[in-house]
């Protein structure tokens, strides 16, 4: 009984976003389904009529003969023109509206996407079912739709030549039903074995569509060639999918043998009961309107029954499919979020109480017993070396994960009760691996504060504070101009220094109380660090900043340093007390300066 509710619901979701999509597609389908049903059992009976009446009135030349049977031969025409011209319109509302569901769908799954977990997005089972919903959603739900009108379709016919073979003899019709079953049994049997099939190989067909990525996407191209790599990913791609098809033809073989011997059997039925048939017609026990009407109906009626098992089976996985569009509504790994707002004070508490955080399927932990705290007022450095637990810290005070044990505070409350967009509204990030948005420089930088992105004062600001301006100046249509080939061809294409300027700049454009800035000198060579130096003292005199570097020159700027190796907190303190120290700090940081040529004071 649940599964027929489960089931029914499903319906009901996709045919109301059927209809949101097009109403005339709703309405157009039942109208075709109506006429595909009763057309092809009215076309044979008039058919039947008319052969019957021309054999009783041959060399009758009267007007009325000739009307009755002008009638009945304009009756079969105009039912044959309104079924495909119904048909014709369908197709082409179908295709409109088609895009309009599948975008319809697409925005519910984005919706939905922006409140799951990043700990549920890193799982290669989500991405398994992520890739299936995207897929699938666009053509599936409308599928289902016209192969359920179009079952519907077939049975109206199938009642209707059901009729005329139980007129004839109802034992007929019982013995053409019983040949046609196994068909229908076997079909929808078939359908689950493929679609467990799919459903198990989506990483493999993951990875053969990686591989395709790698040697045809512009993005790739330089590192492909340079390297190389071309032959390398072209024969894994072809192994994955030459295992992919070993697979899938096995189970294709199977269906082709089954059908083959099922259809064979569904036939065997007609066969026999039109031998019978043949028999009386000889015998004049049936005329020869009634055999055609007969025989029609005969081989009709296995042949639509057939089409229905192929028809139960197409919508069995149909709804399989759409499980998973179900399936992802459903994730509940989400994130939570509560109502309460951020309090509007001049300074904010930030601490880290007994926080250890390790990354979903890893046995070690990223972060350990880290306890923390520091206010907006200050600019805090985390540095250390690559892996040590930077950019996972940062990710914990934004939210993107949340902590495996212990708590990240704000203003001595848990940031899990704010308002999740609140919070992510009170930090401005420049991101290590920080979009290059295909679009205009104002824009690009604009993105930083969406609801202000036509305020083009404070964007040149944001320019000049970041020293983005210098170069901006120079293009042809200054903040107009294009950005990334991948859409306009008049587009400048930045270099990776210049890309980091903007995407700072964006930060700083956001109206964010904290600003925190990711490896923002990863992209720049030596001498334009030293110059960003500068950028980053303005920047932090301006607005709370939280800097991630491995850097240790632009520790200067800080109130706080916090030192990390290994997931673990070392050392905390001014840069001078770390200098005094003459610990960890103090050797990685002379390190570096001698390697800069700087010596420690």
């Amino acid at each position: 009984m649940n599964l027929i509710k489960d089931y029914i619901f499903k319906l009901g979701f996709i045919f109301r976003e059927i209809y949101k999509a097009g109403s005339g597609v709703f309405f157009l389908s039942i109208g075709s389904m109506l006429i595909s049903g009763i057309s092809p059992v009215v076309t044979i009976y008039l058919t039947a009529k008319l052969i019957e009446e021309l054999g009783q009135n041959i060399g009758n030349e009267s007007s009325v003969v000739y009307l009755r049977l002008l009638i009945i031969l304009f009756s079969m025409l105009a039912l044959i023109v309104i079924s495909f011209a119904t048909e014709s319109v369908k197709t082409i509302i179908c295709a409109i509206s088609g895009l309009k569901l599948s975008h319809n769908i697409e925005n519910l799954i984005a919706v939905k996407f922006q409140s799951i977990k990043q700990e549920r997005i890193d799982d290669p089972a989500f991405l398994d079912l992520h890739s299936n919903t995207l897929t699938k959603c666009g053509s599936e739900p409308l599928n289902l739709m016209e192969g359920l009108f179009g079952m519907v379709a077939s049975l109206i016919s199938l009642i209707g030549y059901a009729v005329i073979i139980i007129r004839l003899n109802f034992l007929a019709f019982v013995f053409i039903m019983i040949f046609t079953l196994p068909i229908i049994i076997y079909k929808r049997k078939f359908q689950g074995m493929l679609f467990r099939f799919f459903n198990e190989r989506t990483m493999q067909m993951r990875r053969i569509w990686y591989y395709l990525s790698l040697i045809t996407d512009p993005m790739y191209a330089n590192e492909i060639r340079i390297f190389g790599l071309y032959n390398h990913f072209r024969n894994r791609r072809k192994e994955s999918f030459d295992d992919f098809m070993k697979g899938n033809s096995k189970i294709a073989a199977k269906e082709i043998i089954v059908s083959i011997l099922t259809s064979f059997i569904s036939m065997i039925g007609a066969i026999l009961v039109g031998v019978w048939l043949i028999k009386y017609t000889i015998t004049g026990s049936v005329s020869v309107s009634e055999f055609y009407l007969f025989i029609t109906a005969i081989v009709t009626i296995v042949t639509k029954l057939i089409g229905l098992s192929n028809q139960i089976a197409s919508n069995s996985k149909s709804m399989m499919f759409i499980n998973y569009i179900f399936e992802f509504m459903q994730e509940t790994d989400t994130i939570e979020s509560k109502n309460l707002k951020i309090k509007a004070i001049p300074v904010h508490n930030i601490r880290f109480e007994n926080v250890s955080f390790k990354y979903t399927g890893s046995d070690n932990y990223a972060l350990k017993d880290i306890n923390l705290n520091f206010d907006t007022k200050e600019t805090v450095c985390l540095v250390g070396e690559n892996g040590s637990g930077k950019s996972t810290l940062v990710k914990l005070l934004l939210r993107i994960y949340d902590p495996t044990q212990g708590r990240v505070l704000l203003d001595d409350i848990d940031l899990k009760e704010y308002d999740i967009n609140e919070l992510r509204s009170f930090f401005g990030v420049l991101f290590q691996d920080y979009v290059k948005f295909s679009d205009s420089v104002h824009n690009c930088i604009g993105f930083g504060n969406i609801d202000k992105i036509q305020n083009d004062k404070d964007i040149e600001k944001a320019a000049e504070i970041t020293g983005a301006n210098k170069f901006i100046e120079n293009y042809k249509n200054r903040y107009d101009t294009n950005l990334s080939k991948m859409f306009f061809n008049d587009a400048i294409e930045p270099s990776g220094g210049q890309w980091q300027k903007i995407a700072i700049s964006r930060a700083v454009f956001s109206d964010a109380s904290v600003l925190v800035l990711d490896e923002p000198t990863a992209a720049l060579d030596p001498k334009s660090e030293v110059k960003m130096f500068d950028t980053f003292k303005t920047i932090s005199g301006l607005k709370s900043t939280i800097i991630i570097s491995h850097r240790m020159y632009i520790t200067k700027l800080a109130n706080k340093i916090i030192l990390l190796d290994k997931g673990i907190l070392i050392e905390e303190g001014s840069f001078e007390e770390l200098i005094k120290l003459k610990k960890e700090f103090y050797n990685i940081y002379k390190i570096q300066a001698d390697s800069y040529s700087m010596t420690v004071e």
